[in-house]
């Protein structure tokens, strides 16, 4: 459980850092530019992102054109936000029952 929660936190940190850069952009030329995922990633390492969406288009051809393509083309902020909220959730300790008395 514990593991969840900070990766969830690493998820919202990395999307606090990319809204915070993407507000500094705004700020220096004042036109709306967010840095989708796939920017991103192809920033870090381009040879990664080109095998991967090489094996996508040919292994995975109907999962990679519209679902892949677009989750990939989300704001990376908006991305990381969604995915540190679900292992938030799916990490949290589950409520205790209150017993009622007899």
């Amino acid at each position: 459980m514990i593991v969840g929660r900070i990766i969830g936190g690493l998820f919202l940190i990395v999307a606090a850092i990319a809204l915070l850069r993407d507000a500094l952009d705004f700020y220096d030329t004042r036109q709306i530019a967010l840095l989708s995922s796939d920017q991103l990633w192809y920033s870090f390492a381009p040879s990664s992102f080109e095998s991967s969406r090489l094996w996508g288009e040919t292994s995975l051809p109907i999962l990679w054109d519209p679902i892949i393509t677009t989750l990939l083309s989300a704001p990376t902020f908006l991305a990381a936000a969604v995915i540190g909220i679900l292992f938030l959730l799916g990490s949290r300790k589950p409520r205790r029952r209150r017993r009622r008395p007899a």
